[in-house]
């Protein structure tokens, strides 16, 4: 009964209408920066190791995500440097479609850079660095579809990278102010295979987006207290 007269309590239902209006006008643009700060410890999008996988890619793609111009966007959370054992350096890195259509890309989550080598392709982040991050060569070749997620039209993903306060001795942080920034770096739209028995392929190429993006730079607070 008690269930009864809260889902029927007034308040209840204005409530849900107004969550139900923020949702409609607010947008994609609004909600992601929103749910962090009204819920602690919430993530304004899934992992990016949730992403649907690019399977058949020489049979399925995206038109509109084919023509997509500088389609994503990248942006940096993290967490305050660590003084002491027990504490835990967390960053960071949302990946935003904002075009209208899905966008294949080439993540892996066992391989994030830290730092660059100025040609692997994928996601990376760079400590106190004003360089712009360069495209690249084409590597050539096909993509292992595991290695391909679909970013639907207007959506976002996040990567999560730690390290305990043992481990930050070795990333090269500075005494004073450090900053960080995200890349992501694609030189190739890959090879379609038929992997289906199929005799015909639609495409010849496994549709990523090529290019790189950065996010800005980010500095990572300093420990309070």
């Amino acid at each position: 009964m008690r269930y009864f007269r809260r889902a029927g309590n007034p308040n209840a239902l204005v409530g849900i209408f107004l969550l139900v209006l923020l949702a409609i006008f607010a947008g994609p643009g609004m909600l992601p920066n929103l749910l962090p700060s009204l819920i602690p410890g919430a993530d304004e999008s899934i992992m990016c190791s949730w992403l649907r996988t690019g399977t058949e890619r020489a049979q399925h793609q995206s038109l509109i995500g084919r023509e997509a111009v500088n389609p994503l966007s990248l942006k940096v959370r993290t967490s305050s440097l660590p003084t002491q054992p027990g504490q835990t350096l967390t960053v960071s890195i949302v990946i935003t479609n904002n075009s209208l259509g899905t966008i294949a890309i080439y993540y892996n989550p066992a391989q994030v850079r830290y730092g660059d080598d100025r040609v692997t392709s994928g996601l990376g982040l760079i400590p106190n660095s004003n360089s712009v991050v360069p495209r690249g060569q084409n590597q050539g070749g096909s993509i292992p579809e595991s290695d391909i997620r679909l970013l639907g039209p207007r959506q976002s993903c996040i990567h999560h990278t730690a390290w305990t306060f043992q481990q930050i001795s070795s990333l090269g942080l500075t005494q004073g102010v450090n900053t960080f920034k995200a890349y992501y770096r694609n030189t190739s739209p890959g090879v379609a295979q038929v992997t289906t028995g199929d005799t015909q392929i639609v495409y010849n190429d496994q549709g990523l987006w090529v290019g790189v993006v950065e996010s800005d730079p980010v500095t990572i607070p300093a420990a309070s207290g």
